[in-house]
C-alpha cells in the first residue's frame, strides 16, 4: 500500500464530506474492495477516517473525520 494510494482514498472521502459505502468508493477509485478496506484501515488506525457498518444490508461505510473531531 503506497502512500499515494492512501492519499488518494483520503481526498476522495474528505471531499465527499459525507459517508460512502465501501462498494460505491471502491467502484470510484476502480479498485477491488478488499485493498480499499485495508487502506480504510490504516487510515482509521491513524485516525483520520471513522470506518462503521452501516444499516443498509450491513455495509460498510467510511467517511474522513472533520479538523474538529480530530482536535
Amino acid at each position: 500500500m503506497s502512500v499515494r494510494s492512501r492519499d488518494i482514498v483520503y481526498k476522495v472521502l474528505a471531499t465527499k464530506k459525507r459517508a460512502m459505502a465501501l462498494q460505491a468508493l471502491s467502484a470510484e477509485l476502480e479498485t477491488p474492495m478488499p485493498v480499499v478496506l485495508k487502506i480504510l484501515k490504516g487510515l482509521e488506525s491513524d485516525g483520520l477516517v471513522e470506518v462503521f457498518y452501516g444499516q443498509d444490508k450491513a455495509a460498510i461505510m467510511a467517511r474522513a473525520k472533520t479538523i474538529g473531531e480530530l482536535i
